[in-house]
């Protein structure tokens, strides 16, 4: 408390003492203002004189005029007009003499009176003379003595002009120095009224600052400790609700294996109840299977290995076999599989036995959600440069505010235990992320609940090199090295390597020259944008992770450029991250495919012939410049 009033004391004082220099500020500005004031009277009073002898000046020339032009034209209006002038003249002087103060002004005043009054009898005697003496030397006496006073005139004006010249640099220069003084002035006690309110303002302050620090930090301590608590309560919830719904479909495929195992070891069951029994515990021991399968490959996709058997794939016998697979299921529910193939749909570049998985999960989502009687459509059509393969149904459809997430993992359009059907959630996840990996896309569509749905996949067709017979078959054991693939052909297509490690854009570049390739390699995010300058490439593949500069900013840059510069060029990013944010990520900024490290030789052979195809056929339709620099 002592402490406090010390501190109020000295506040208050401090507080006496900047009001004062304030208020001195205040009286030094308004008596400089005082001074400039009186100077201006000064000044404008010196000005005032010199008007007004030049006033008499322009009387004193018009008297003058008016008399000449009297004697010339003999009309009476012009005498009339010059002695008017010569009273409004001598009038002028006798006030310029009245307030006078300067001897030579006075002087030149008196010497003006008499060069008139001069001037005046002149003229008289030479409007009396008749008009046969014009000639005379009264005329060139008149013309005299006029010529006398306008010297006269002109000498008066010169001497005041000069004068109030003088007075009004002397004017200056005093307003100057009074004005620089009493800057000063005010600009040392505003400066020391400044310092006192700053130093008041730290006193003040102390306590407060040091209060709102610890009350600040509180704070942030507390909200930090809210959003852990939230963050762990809303990741302890998920991990519930996934382990939950992991526990439910795992035991319940289980639960009948379990009972039928048991009958069976007690031998009261006759032939058909052992059939029965055995059917029962094999599809349910499939339907574990796939559950971990879609567990495996969920943990692949966000570690980033998930790997594809890349061929060139005709999809006709794909489509089929993923519908035969799934014909019992439809026969059960007595839903109509209808088939629209077109048999010159051509060849695409991927793993066939993914992109069975793909259909085969989607008729078995379409099956899964059809009422019995429905129907089913599986399309497989050429659409320019790709292949769209699409499954629709006629069963429940999908609410318009669950469509934008029905591709996350572990969504369903009703969780927990009012769902309808078994599933963890995983197999659209995984079906986008397979899509993907071939360069393709995948859409859903539908028009409410009620109306069905609609999946369409599209996928480019194969580029240069392809394979004119079907897929050769290989087991999936077989092991993924150079040896055992035959790469296809990579001729004249132009590829720019970008990557920080130099060994690997070697050994990519090896890669691709051994498939025919042009390959040219950059260090970085500038020094490719320096190649895009000189060369244009089919293709760009480029890593994500780069000093200065990483792989994002540099497809920005690129896509900002004009197609002849070379801001169309059909990228594919390296990357080693696996997060679906990151894949999301990349496609937004402008890849159009992604690989992950390490990439597999064929997987991006495929890729880079994949692009390269999409790019000539725009090309050759147009859609980009047919003359690019080599």
């Amino acid at each position: 408390m002592h402490k406090w009033t010390h501190q109020h004391t000295l506040s208050s004082g401090l507080i006496v003492i900047g009001l004062l220099a304030i208020l001195s500020s205040g009286a030094s500005v308004f008596a400089s203002k005082m001074l400039v004031r009186e100077m201006a009277t000064l000044t404008i009073g010196r000005s005032q004189n010199l008007t007004d002898s030049q006033d008499l000046r322009i009387i004193g020339f018009r008297e003058v005029s008016y008399g000449s032009t009297s004697l010339l034209t003999g009309e009476a209006q012009y005498a009339r007009a010059a002695r008017l002038e010569s009273a409004a003249l001598r009038g002028g002087v006798a006030r310029l003499q009245a307030q006078a103060a300067d001897p030579r002004e006075r002087s030149l005043l008196d010497r003006i009176d008499l060069a008139e009054r001069d001037y005046r009898e002149e003229f008289e005697t030479a409007i009396r003379a008749p008009d046969d003496r014009l000639a005379t030397p009264v005329t060139a006496a008149m013309a005299s003595r006029g010529r006398a006073l306008e010297s006269a005139l002109d000498s008066l004006v010169a001497h005041v002009g000069a004068a109030a010249a003088a007075g009004l640099a002397t004017s200056r220069a005093s307003v100057e120095r009074t004005h620089t003084f009493f800057n000063w002035i005010t600009s040392i006690t505003i400066v020391l009224a400044l310092l006192l309110c700053g130093i008041l303002i730290i006193i003040i302050n102390r306590a407060y600052r040091e209060e709102a620090r610890a009350r600040i930090l509180a704070e942030e301590g507390q909200s930090r400790t809210t959003v852990a608590l939230r963050e762990a309560k809303e990741a302890s919830h998920l991990k519930d609700k996934f382990l939950a719904t992991v526990s439910h479909e795992l035991r319940n495929p289980l639960a009948p294996i379990l009972t039928w195992t048991q009958l069976l070891r007690s031998g009261t069951l006759d032939k058909q109840k052992v059939d029965r029994g055995l059917e029962v515990i094999e599809r349910n021991v499939i339907s574990l299977a796939e559950l971990i399968d879609d567990l495996v490959d969920v943990s692949r996709v966000v570690a980033g290995k998930f790997r594809l058997d890349v061929r060139a794939v005709d999809l006709l016998p794909v489509i089929r076999a993923a519908v035969e697979s799934q014909r019992p299921a439809s026969d059960a529910k007595q839903i109509r599989l209808q088939l629209v193939l077109d048999e010159r749909s051509g060849m695409i570049s991927g793993d066939s036995e993914r992109l069975q998985q793909v259909m085969g999960n989607l008729l078995s989502n379409a099956i899964k959600f059809t009422p019995k009687g429905g129907s089913v459509q599986v399309t497989l059509g050429r659409a320019d440069s790709h292949v769209e393969m699409g499954v629709s149904d006629s069963g429940i459809g999908i609410d318009p505010a669950f469509l934008p997430h029905v591709f996350e993992p572990f969504q369903q359009a009703m969780d927990g235990s009012m769902r309808r059907h078994g599933g963890l959630g995983l197999g659209l996840s995984i079906v986008r992320h397979i899509v993907e990996l071939h360069g393709g896309e995948i859409v859903a569509a539908s028009r409410g609940a009620g109306l069905g749905s609609r999946f369409t996949i599209k996928l480019p067709l194969l580029g240069t090199g392809e394979h004119t017979g079907r897929a050769q078959p290989r087991h999936p054991s077989a092991m993924d090295g150079l040896a055992d693939v035959s790469l296809r052909r990579l001729d004249k297509i132009r590829v720019l390597l970008v990557d920080d490690e130099p060994s690997a854009n070697e050994s990519l570049q090896a890669l691709l020259e051994s498939c025919g390739a042009e390959v040219r390699v950059a260090g970085s995010a500038a020094q490719a944008l320096q190649t895009l300058d000189i060369w244009r490439p089919d293709v760009l593949i480029s890593d994500i992770a780069m000093p200065e500069e990483d792989g994002y900013a540099l497809i920005r840059k690129i896509r900002m450029r004009t197609a002849e510069q070379g801001g169309e060029v059909p990228a594919a990013a390296l990357t080693a991250y696996g997060k679906i944010e990151d894949r999301v990520s990349i496609l937004a900024a402008g890849f159009q495919m992604y690989l992950s490290k390490p990439a597999d030789p064929s997987e991006l052979i495929a890729v880079v012939a994949s692009l390269a195809a999409g790019r000539r056929r725009s090309i050759a339709q147009g859609a980009t410049p047919s003359s690019t620099p080599q």
